[in-house]
Order: structure tokens, then C-alpha cells, then sequence
């Protein structure tokens, strides 16, 4: 007959408690105890709340700090339970000394004894201990998200604008009487002008010149003038013209003009022209004005001025023709 050495039989008794304590140890049920009962001489709220038994006397409040999922009772019943904010009230009959606490996970803690006898209108504190809720591990996992973004550059173009072309009739207005002239444009979204105007006039050849207030030589002598006057006035500008809005133009230019005055001396003076110096005037000219168009009708306003002295106005009314009939 074989023998069972009881060595053996101590090392599986040994490795079955060690299994027990790694597998089963932390099964075991978490309990709870009171950390301390006393009564609380300057809390008035069990006198000034009162709550009354069914013999109609005054109970005793014990303030219990505990979660609400606690459960009581006591040999003499529990007259009232409130909950409030971290702790529990019991209103409990005068003359309890035992209190039952229940809890659905950490079990029961049977007639507990209070250590006093309780009376009415006499507020109580218990504190518990409470276990320590079981940690468990948390396995936080990181997830990076990158976001692209993608940046869609859009040209903007601006449609291609036909070709404009602009004629038209012009008359001044200025010290020496009207002008006529002709204004040509040409343009897409900008372009150029020609602008030409005169009187028609001239003061053919003269006899040499005087002042403004008719003096000749720089004496204060002045001659005898019929009273009949001579008068060439022309000026010549080119510039860029520039579409604002649909039918609405701008221009500026500049040229030459020479506006001439000359007068006439009487019979006795031997007749003949003299240039009046004060009255004439050459040199740079400017010009700056609008043009609009109501579908095939063109109108300018413009202001022509010679060298900043001499200034006129023009009006003109003619034409626009472009290439198609799609005007954008």
C-alpha cells in the first residue's frame, strides 16, 4: 500500500490558501463602523424643528454623515428620516439607545449602541468610516487628430469689356465768343480721347501789339481803336478716358491752345490790327471732363482752360458704336 507523505499534503493546503488570498482575497464584502457618536449642545435644530412620536412627545434628531443608500431602524422605530445635502436626519422616539445600520454593498452593522440614552428636543452627530472605493485602472488611449486644411485660391478675372467707340459734336463757350470742335474716344474698360476745337476765326497779319488796356510801347498814350476786334481761338487735347460704371466715363488730357485778341486802329491812326497781348494767350492746355452714354447716345461736359488763364466750357452730343451688342 502506497503512503501519502503529509509533506505533501501541507504544501497543497499551503498553495490552496495562496490562490485563495491572490484569486478570492479581494471578494471578500467591504465593511463599514461608526468613527464616533456625540451630542451637539448648540445645534438647536431639534428644538426649533421639532417632530413629535405617537405618544406625542418631542424626538431626539441624530444627524447620521452618510450617503443616502444607507438603511436604519432601531427597537423603538424611526419616527421621520430626511436627507439632506452629505448627511441624514433620524427623528428617533426619546429614550433610544440602539441604532441598525444597513448598506446594500457593505452589508449590516446590527444594534449599535449609541453609548446614551437620547432625549427629546437633542441633536446628535454619528460619523461613519466609510471603505474606500476599489480603484480600478484606467487605460486612457490617445488619439491625435490632425485636421487639413485645404486652401482653394480663386482668381478672380474680370470679364474682357468690348470695344467702345465714341464721336462726337462739341461747342465751347469763352470770353472771345463759341467754338466748335469733334471729340473722338476709343476704349474697352479704359482707353485714349482726341478732343479739337476752334472758332474758325484769325487775325491775319497785325500791326504789332498793345497792352491790355490798349497802350502801345509802355507809354500811357493809347490810340484811337475803330472798336472793331479780331479773334483766333483753337485748342488741341489728348488723353485717357476710364470707364466708373455702365455708361459713366471719366477723362483728363492735355495739349495746346493759343487764344488771340487783336484790335483794330482807327483811319487816323493809319488802320490796320494790333495783337492785344493782355487778351491772348498760348501755351499748355488741360482738360478734364465726363462722358455719358444712354445706349447708342453719347454726351460730354468738359472744362478746357489755356495755360490756366483763359477757361472755356463744352457740351458735345454725338455716337457710341462698340463691337457687339452684349455690353457687360
Amino acid at each position: 500500500m502506497k503512503r501519502t507523505s503529509s509533506f505533501g499534503n501541507v504544501g497543497k493546503l499551503v498553495f490552496a490558501i495562496c490562490v485563495w488570498l491572490l484569486c478570492g482575497g479581494s471578494a471578500l464584502p467591504q465593511e463599514f463602523s461608526v468613527s464616533s457618536f456625540r451630542m451637539l449642545p448648540n445645534d438647536v435644530t431639534a428644538f426649533v424643528n421639532s417632530v413629535r412620536d405617537l405618544n406625542d412627545e418631542a424626538c431626539a434628531l441624530v444627524k447620521v454623515e452618510a450617503p443616502s443608500d444607507f438603511a436604519f431602524s432601531t427597537p423603538l422605530g424611526i419616527v421621520k428620516r430626511k436627507d439632506e445635502v452629505g448627511e441624514i436626519w433620524l427623528y428617533l422616539p426619546k429614550g433610544t439607545k440602539m441604532l441598525t445600520l444597513k448598506h446594500p454593498e457593505w452589508g449590516v452593522l446590527r444594534d449599535y449602541k449609541l453609548g446614551m440614552v437620547l432625549e427629546s428636543r437633542m441633536t446628535y452627530e454619528m460619523k461613519l468610516s466609510l471603505p474606500k472605493p476599489a480603484i480600478a485602472e484606467r487605460h486612457d488611449t490617445i488619439v491625435q487628430v490632425r485636421t487639413v486644411v485645404d486652401t482653394v485660391t480663386v482668381t478672380r478675372t474680370r470679364p474682357k469689356l468690348p470695344l467702345s467707340l465714341y464721336a462726337l459734336a462739341t461747342i465751347g463757350a469763352h470770353d472771345n465768343g463759341p467754338s466748335y470742335g469733334v471729340f473722338f474716344a476709343m476704349m474697352r474698360r479704359h482707353g485714349f480721347f482726341v478732343h479739337a476745337s476752334t472758332d474758325f476765326g484769325s487775325i491775319g497779319k497785325t500791326n504789332g501789339s498793345c497792352s491790355k488796356d490798349g497802350s502801345i510801347g509802355g507809354t500811357n498814350e493809347k490810340p484811337y481803336y475803330s472798336g472793331k476786334t479780331a479773334n483766333s481761338h483753337y485748342t488741341v487735347t489728348a488723353g485717357a478716358i476710364h470707364r466708373l460704371t455702365k455708361g459713366v466715363c471719366l477723362f483728363e488730357g492735355v495739349g495746346y491752345g493759343r487764344s488771340a485778341v487783336a484790335w483794330q486802329l482807327a483811319e487816323s491812326e493809319g488802320g490796320g490790327y494790333v495783337q492785344n497781348d493782355g487778351l491772348t494767350h498760348k501755351g499748355v492746355a488741360g482738360e478734364v471732363g465726363a462722358l455719358v452714354s444712354f445706349g447708342s447716345i453719347a454726351v460730354s461736359a468738359s472744362a478746357v482752360t489755356i495755360a490756366g488763364k483763359q477757361w472755356q466750357g463744352c457740351l458735345g452730343v454725338g455716337i457710341k458704336l462698340w463691337r457687339n451688342k452684349n455690353e457687360k
